[in-house]
């Protein structure tokens, strides 16, 4: 988210660079007459499944991931939501659903000012661009940067979960091209892409994942 997905958050949101004082803007009304609200927080004790493929700059393999939700808890003084995974917690707003920060245990690792993500609702046609800034915080080093979203399309994917409708969403910045397949029926990514180009520091890269299996119960 994704995360969605987590060298994964820092991956994902590196991502979206994973991915902002927020410039939105819009296209218009929604295309086919439908919004995306997202349905809030995973019910504590869900849990969910992603095969992760990584090739490039990203390594190299393929895994089984599971990112299981803790329920509302206290950080830093404020209420957030939690995704555990083997490779740290997400923390996200349980209101706007947007990132805080991914952390080890108690340990920050990255953290974001604004909180990132999607702007909601969401419709076909939707497109928004946000500034924010990214602590690395085992360099203690903060860089800012922008990323411009455009919600692209509604379709219907089959991932080895199962079928959903869903969203789907891109977002770019200099060195990085994200593409998420968002289910609204489960609040999460069902699908991303992530592809790195030759400006990315790090060197080109991509990373897939999809979703494996769940048990989500809204």
């Amino acid at each position: 988210m994704k995360s969605a997905y987590l060298k994964g958050c820092i991956g994902f949101a590196i991502l979206l660079s994973v991915m902002f004082t927020v410039g939105c803007a819009t296209t218009g009304p929604p295309l086919f007459g439908a919004k995306g609200e997202h349905p809030g927080p995973m019910p504590e004790g869900s849990s969910y499944v992603v095969e992760r493929r990584d090739s490039g700059s990203f390594g190299s393999g393929t895994y089984l991931l599971t990112y299981k939700s803790l329920g509302i808890q206290t950080w830093q003084g404020r209420k957030v939501t939690t995704s555990d995974s083997p490779e740290g917690t997400l923390l996200s707003d349980p209101t706007s659903m947007k990132w805080v920060a991914f952390v080890k245990g108690t340990t920050p690792l990255v953290s974001w000012d604004p909180p990132l993500g999607y702007e909601f609702p969401v419709w076909v046609g939707k497109t928004w661009t946000q500034a924010y800034r990214i602590t690395n915080h085992a360099s203690g080093k903060t860089t800012t940067t922008e990323i411009r979203w455009n919600v692209e399309a509604r379709e219907e994917i089959k991932v080895p979960a199962g079928t959903f409708k869903v969203w789907r969403i891109s977002n770019t910045d200099p060195t990085t091209e994200n593409i998420a397949w968002w289910s609204q029926e489960l609040g999460i990514f069902v699908k991303s892409k992530s592809q790195r180009n030759a400006k990315h520091p790090m060197g080109q890269g991509l990373r897939e994942a999809e979703l494996y299996s769940h048990n989500i119960k809204r």
